[in-house]
């Protein structure tokens, strides 16, 4: 069965959430919040444009030919107890990879299913406010099956725009096709050398726009080249995290500090906690906290980053799905609360958009 309840505890209850042991550690100099939310960006995860993540988990197909069944629960934090919105439906097919975002620009998630193929195509869809079930919105062909695929808001307009990545001789060519205006342009940024791979854009300058990120494994550390999506040009390189999966988890980059801005993340599995790592490139300080289960044992089930805005401030908060008992826990960015949300069924998955697509 389903799990619907809320409950949100004050930060003085915080220090009774043992099983985290909430630690943060300044790493490298103090960083100054002050939240400067972009008007155009639209929240990540965000189904009925509150401006809340909402609590989205899925079944996922097990053989050819069956859809993905997605299980949302409108997210009710910070207002008076009431019958939440349930949505539990079928969107995608097994082989496809979702991608959802506001690509419509009326700030609420969109349903994209991405299928790979010649041409590549971009099944989009409303989410189902009523009852009546999914109807597509549009199919939108771009790039072919030897791109990469990669999400981000390159003209600033609040919509998520489709974008292809393709390795030639030269480089990597960016394909970007505006959600808004239909124009295409093609910016050439980043090496084609096997280690190099895509990864979805995020503003580093406040100004609305994603910046192109390009991500390298050299050396078994991640290294992130930051460019203009316009001009392609170089803006900066910064390291952070390693590449091991069992090691880092990199959840998107987004603006966790509150100034508007995009951070960097990563998320150690360090034994029995989860480490999550995160630097202000505008300062370059940097913070830990600690927060999640890890793994004390082979075949422990860790808990799963999955970020969003959960309490509508305009930041990011640090939060994990526990799938042992199908729970989020939220560690609030307003006044460091915490938000315990049960919601799904044995076998289910948080609902995450791909940070990268490996190019073939």
């Amino acid at each position: 069965m389903f799990f619907r309840s809320y409950r949100e505890n004050p930060p003085s209850l915080l220090r009774m959430f043992a099983i985290f042991g909430l630690t943060v550690i300044v790493l490298c100099g103090v960083t100054t919040i002050t939240t400067t939310a972009q008007t155009n960006r639209s929240t990540y995860l965000d189904f009925t444009g509150d401006g809340k993540t909402d609590w989205a988990v899925y079944t996922p197909p097990q053989e050819f030919g069956q859809q993905f069944r997605l299980k949302i629960l409108g997210n009710q934090t910070g207002s008076a107890p009431s019958e939440p919105l349930i949505r539990v439906f079928d969107y995608g097919l097994f082989n496809d990879i979702l991608f959802f975002g506001d690509y419509i620009g009326d700030r609420k998630t969109d349903l994209v299913a991405w299928r790979r193929g010649q041409p590549n195509i971009f099944y989009t869809a409303q989410f189902p406010i009523g009852t009546g079930g999914v109807t597509l919105d549009r199919a939108v062909r771009w790039g072919s099956e030897i791109d990469g695929i990669v999400q981000g808001d390159y003209d600033g307009d609040g919509k998520m725009d489709y974008t292809a990545v393709r390795r030639t001789a030269n480089g990597l060519t960016w394909f970007i096709l505006s959600s808004n205006t239909g124009a295409m342009r093609a910016v050439n940024f980043g090496s084609a050398a096997p280690g190099f791979f895509p990864i979805r854009g995020a503003d580093f300058t406040g100004d609305g726009r994603d910046e192109i990120i390009l991500a390298s494994d050299v050396n078994g550390a991640i290294t992130y080249y930051v460019g203009d999506a316009v001009t392609g040009a170089w803006l900066f390189t910064r390291q952070w995290g390693f590449t091991n999966p069992f090691i880092d988890r990199r959840p998107p980059l987004a603006d966790y500090t509150g100034d508007g801005k995009a951070d960097f993340v990563a998320v150690r599995l360090t034994g029995s906690t989860l480490v999550w790592y995160i630097l202000d490139p505008a300062t370059n300080a940097s913070i830990a906290i600690l927060w999640g289960i890890g793994r004390e044992r082979a075949g422990d089930q860790a808990d799963i980053p999955v970020a969003g805005d959960y309490d509508g401030d305009g930041r990011q908060d640090i939060a994990v799905y526990r799938p042992t008992n199908q729970t989020f826990y939220v560690l609030k960015s307003s006044d460091s609360g915490l938000i315990v949300q049960p919601w799904g069924e044995a076998g289910d998955h948080p609902l995450d958009v791909p940070t990268f697509i490996v190019i073939a």
